[in-house]
């Protein structure tokens, strides 16, 4: 096996736990820095969140919204090298998530396809450059609460 491709792996899994964990233990303000300055956080459905400053800005309107209990669950990555230092990327979602403080019901929110490409920043950490999201199975009247795009509006 090609260790240079098992590192990458490691490292891209690394910085998907990472977006994870900060999310579902209320630290979704440091989710931008996981992002490439100019990086984009979007929606199959065209809302974006572009730069590290409007998808801060998306995270703070929903943090504003109150206490909410999620767990981000990615599977299923697979990698394909674009160049030195640009992945694609994909994976899958299960989303458990519900307003409130726990326990709440161990009903899934959606099942989703991400669809990434990773860049490898200067100081050699990779981060995204381009997150999207495709919902595939979702939960009788769910909706995220986390709103992209400069409107802020919630899809």
């Amino acid at each position: 096996m090609d260790m240079s491709l098992l590192l990458l792996r490691l490292e891209i899994e690394a910085l998907n736990a990472e977006f994870a964990y900060l999310i579902d233990h209320d630290q979704s303000h440091h989710v931008p820095e996981l992002f490439t300055e100019d990086g984009v956080y979007g929606r199959s459905t065209g809302e974006r969140s572009i730069g590290r400053e409007a998808i801060r800005e998306s995270y703070s309107r929903r943090t504003a919204h109150g206490p909410r209990t999620a767990r981000h669950i990615f599977s299923n990555l697979r990698l394909t090298p674009i160049a030195e230092d640009l992945v694609g990327g994909s994976c899958i979602l299960t989303l458990f998530a519900q307003d409130g403080h726990p326990p709440h019901p161990a009903e899934p929110l959606v099942v989703a396809d991400y669809d990434d490409i990773y860049q490898k920043s200067e100081n050699g950490r990779w981060l995204f450059k381009q997150r999207l999201i495709t919902w595939i199975f979702v939960r009788p009247g769910a909706s995220s609460p986390l709103a992209l795009g400069a409107n802020g509006a919630k899809t």
